[in-house]
């Protein structure tokens, strides 16, 4: 089979190319689509995948330990970044063999958070006798907060974008109370596990998003009235600000920094660094805040109840 016809079902297994980010475009989506390929021709599930990657990235996370042995940080840094291929290939292959489910989506940020706790907690345990125990446990976990509440707005966005500009839905959470009448939690220990992490999630996510309840169902009725038309606006305005969401917030910047400061052998330095990227979140969130401001000045005229009960409130 030529290289051509190996790569014709790639564009299927991309979500869309404005949400992709360039490394993801170039490195991760390509490899990944080759992995989905091949474990797929070995019979794995998506799932499969995703927990192997997983797996894989656990165990170079705990090689990071070892900061003052290049060969282990570097196998570390191969391990970490595979996972981070394994990651793209279970969703790629989820999309190509039409084998989408629920909980693979939810197994998602379940497997990242493992890998990601693993890299901090091991690559911090290294400088114990610099920072004493106290103080790794103190940058740790407010570092995993911050990498936390990033990762989350992130992917919250992203849903977002894809929803607006009529790609796909499936990306954006659904409410807390379908999760919990519809969320199979009874049939094996890793459903269980995973829902109270879930539900964490997404109440996490509605609590610290910039965007109000009331902008959202303005956003919605606009969707619903003309779709083609609010996809235009949400599109021009918003696509800009996915760049923004990804250089603070995107796990492939965190990932990376986590492991070519290892290869230092200074995560902390980095950990430092991602806790006082918080300002630059808090900006980001400042201006997506303008752009949502923007789109309602672009709808103002149209016939929607939720922009007229807005603006009532607006003038009491």
């Amino acid at each position: 089979m030529s290289s051509k016809g190996f790569f014709s079902e790639y564009d299927k297994s991309i979500k869309n190319r404005i949400v992709e980010e360039g490394y993801d475009l170039y490195f991760s989506r390509p490899c990944g689509y080759v992995l989905a390929k091949f474990f797929h021709k070995l019979k794995f599930t998506p799932t499969n995948i995703s927990v192997l990657g997983m797996l894989i990235g656990v165990t170079g996370g705990v090689l990071l330990y070892w900061q003052d042995v290049l060969l282990y940080t570097s196998i570390g840094f191969v391990l970490v970044t595979f996972a981070g291929l394994m990651d793209s290939a279970d969703g790629q292959a989820a999309r190509i063999y039409d084998q989408r489910s629920e909980m693979g989506k939810y197994l998602d940020f379940f497997n990242d958070m493992l890998v990601f706790i693993s890299c901090y907690l091991f690559g911090l345990l290294y400088f114990t006798d610099t920072y004493t125990l106290a103080g790794i446990l103190a940058l740790g976990l407010t570092s995993g907060y911050v990498h936390s509440i990033k990762s989350n707005l992130y992917e919250y966005y992203k849903g977002e974008f894809l929803h607006f500009s009529l790609t796909d839905s499936k990306h954006r959470n659904p409410p807390v109370d379908h999760i919990k009448e519809n969320f199979d939690r009874t049939s094996s220990l890793l459903r269980k596990v995973t829902y109270p992490v879930l539900i964490d999630y997404v109440k996490r996510q509605n609590k610290i998003k910039f965007r109000s309840d009331e902008t959202t169902r303005i956003f919605e009725e606009a969707r619903e009235q003309d779709p083609q038309k609010f996809k235009e606006i949400y599109e021009r305005n918003s696509r800009k600000m996915l760049a923004g969401w990804a250089w603070v917030c995107g796990s492939n910047v965190m990932r990376n920094g986590i492991l070519v400061s290892s290869l230092f052998g200074r995560i902390d330095i980095y950990v430092i660094a991602n806790i006082a990227s918080y300002g630059l979140y808090l900006l980001v969130g400042k201006k997506q805040n303008q752009v949502d401001r923007r789109i309602l000045n672009e709808i103002e005229d149209w016939d929607l109840t939720s922009l007229e009960r807005t603006s009532a409130a607006e003038v009491q």
